[in-house]
């Protein structure tokens, strides 16, 4: 996925209310108890501890 592309899903997902609940469903039927704003919170979290400790931010999803 390009990177436009991510931002327009992103933009997507933040005002597509049923969009959010269908991948939260997802989420919980695959065997998760997360919400997927826990998911993106604990990635900003790994992003922010890969740019404290140097390392680009690009290497956190390789």
């Amino acid at each position: 996925m390009s990177e436009e592309q991510a931002k327009r899903f992103i933009k997507i997902l933040e005002s597509d209310g049923e969009l959010k609940e269908r991948l939260n469903a997802f989420i919980r039927d695959e065997g998760f108890s997360c919400t997927l704003s826990e998911i993106r919170k604990v990635e900003w979290d790994l992003m922010m501890a890969h740019y404290i400790a140097g390392l680009p931010a690009s290497e956190h999803w390789e």
